[in-house]
């Protein structure tokens, strides 16, 4: 797990508030815009929480841990 894990939430609980914004409060072509943005800032929020990950920054998984290689 990230030691930064704090830095990663806020954008996609922005993102979050903005896609229920975008659902049920606004209507027709105004709700597309809100969505369709939100749906690049989570694209944009999960390429941010990835930025500075290392291939053997994961807890293993089913063929152990990647840093052995």
């Amino acid at each position: 797990m990230r030691a930064l894990s704090r830095k990663t939430w806020p954008p996609f609980a922005a993102v979050a508030a903005l896609a229920v914004l975008g659902l049920f409060v606004l209507n027709g072509v105004a709700a597309g815009v809100v969505l369709f943005v939100a749906l690049i800032g989570m694209i944009l929020a999960a390429i941010n929480a990835l930025r500075d990950e290392q291939p053997n920054d994961g807890v293993g998984g089913i063929g152990g841990p990647m840093g052995h290689m």
